[in-house]
Order: C-alpha cells, then structure tokens, then sequence
C-alpha cells in the first residue's frame, strides 16, 4: 500500500497552479509517494467586499489551512509566503521554501491605455500605495479585492485605469494580453513575495519538506520574516522587505511607514534573523527621532 501525502491549499487558480509545483517536486524526491491535493476554502477568500485589515489581516488566508494541520487532515500546506502572519499556531512551522519567483511588484493594465492616462489605480495594500504614490502622484487609489482575473476584468470594464501586483503572481498564471510595467527598484516587495512557503505541524513530514527546501529562498525569506515580526509591521503599517542572499552573504532593503514618516534602508549580513532584527530596530528608532 502506497503512503500517500496529503497537501492542503486554497481554492484559486493560483493556488492550485502553485501547489502543483511542489506535488511536482515531492514526487520527483519520492516517486513511491501518493500525492493528494486537498481544497481548502479560507475565509479570505468568501469576504471580498471588505478590506483584508477590517476582518483579520494576513491570516485570513491562513487559518483554515493550519486548523487542517494541526487536526493531521493535510500534512503540508502551501501558501504564498506574503500571505503568512508573522506568528503563526503553536505545533506549526514553516518548514521549507520553494525557489523564489519573480519578487517586483508591477502595474498591470490593458495596452491602449498609456501611463499619463492611468488616474484610478487599484490596490488594497498599504505599503503598494505608500511606494506608487510617489510615482503617480496625480492618481487616485481604490481598495480592490480578488483573484488575479476578477482584478483584471475590472481594469477592463473600466473601473480602473490599472491595478499593483505581484509579478510572481503574473508568471505563475501566464497572463497574456495585458501591459506590465516594472515600478523601479527602489519600490520594496512584501516580506515572502514570490517565495512558496511549506508549513507543516512540528516533527511531520519532514523528510518531504526537507527534500524540496531551497536554501536561498528559506534564507530570505526569515530574514524578510524578522524584519516584520520585530517592526510589528505585519499588522497595519505599510511595510516592505527584499533580501538577496548569494549563498554567504544577505543585502537586504527595507521599507516602512508610521506617521508620515519613511524609511528605507539597505545593510548586509550573514544571519539572517539577526539582520531583520538589527534593521527593524534600526527603523524603530528612526520613527521615534
């Protein structure tokens, strides 16, 4: 009798598409094994009308998964690692990271639409809107919710000029037919952007995450990770993190906003958590000045 695995996940197409890719890479390290998808509808995802910081925040996308974790109904969940709250349930831990995509945020909108015509941009992200503010500073922002395809329909009929998102997201789905334009640089991601997170419950299945691990990306992403905890910026405040580790040493840029107040910095280490943590104390201090 086979063993079979089970993965829990969302229900978009998305999530489905980027659970694919690590069933893919489990079976590839363990062609005995029986990979079973399980669709988990989140909370997140039934409550499009409001705002993600009104009903939950981040965990929104989560809970429902790691309730299924911790009850042994799915022995992995996957999740976008930006989606992730800083702290997560007890018995739980991300216990590998799938090799990062594309990190960029971009704007997105339909080809006969040309940038000095962009007045209404969609987003439903604080630090997004902090950053673009700056680079369309005539343009007005409207929260905006759902798939990556509702999205763009909507800057179809007209109810936005264009809409920020998470180029990742873009090259997963194999959008097509669409203008993407890059926003620069300096226009810091969300903590985890376009890294694949495996959380599992404590002393399970780890032989299965361990197997598929990606040592940059899990690099990154705890020290993308620190930095949020230790600024309690995966809370409400517009907050952004970008690490590159070349597998000796981590840079890292980082944004954050309290009080009409910016920050941005770039350091270098080799620890990841005490790099997160040394900037976020770094930028505490600077909003207190």
């Amino acid at each position: 009798m086979k063993n079979i695995i089970k993965i829990g996940t969302r229900k978009s197409k998305l999530a489905l598409i980027q659970t694919d890719i690590v069933k893919d890479k489990i079976k590839k390290a363990f062609p005995e094994i029986e990979v079973e998808i399980v669709k988990i509808d989140t909370k997140g995802d039934q409550i499009l009308d409001k705002s993600l910081t009104s009903f939950g925040g981040k965990g929104v996308f989560t809970a429902e998964l790691e309730a299924e974790l911790l009850s042994g109904a799915v022995d992995i969940a996957v999740h976008s690692a930006k989606d992730m709250p800083t702290e997560i349930c007890d018995g739980l831990t991300i216990s590998a990271a799938l090799l990062r995509d594309d990190k960029s945020d971009v704007l997105v909108h339909f080809g006969d639409t040309k940038s000095s015509d962009i007045k209404i941009i969609g987003t439903g992200s604080t630090r997004r809107q902090s950053q673009a503010e700056k680079l369309f500073p005539n343009a007005v922002f409207k929260p905006i919710r759902g798939n990556i395809g509702t999205r763009l329909e909507k800057v179809k009929n007209g109810e936005y000029d264009a809409v920020i998102m998470a180029r990742a997201a873009i090259n997963r789905l194999a959008v097509s037919n669409v203008k993407i334009e890059n926003l620069g640089d300096n226009f810091i991601c969300a903590a985890g952007q376009g890294i694949l997170a495996i959380e599992t419950a404590v002393g399970k299945a780890d032989k299965y995450a361990q197997a598929i691990n990606d040592k940059v990306a899990m690099t990154e992403l705890k020290c993308e990770r620190a930095f949020l905890q230790y600024t309690g910026g995966g809370c409400h405040a517009p907050c952004g993190a970008s690490a590159e580790f070349n597998g000796k040493e981590i840079k890292m840029c980082t944004f954050f906003k309290e009080n009409d107040k910016e920050i941005y910095l770039e350091m270098f280490g080799n620890d990841p958590i005490l790099l997160g943590k040394k900037m976020a104390e770094i930028t505490l201090d600077k909003i207190k000045e």
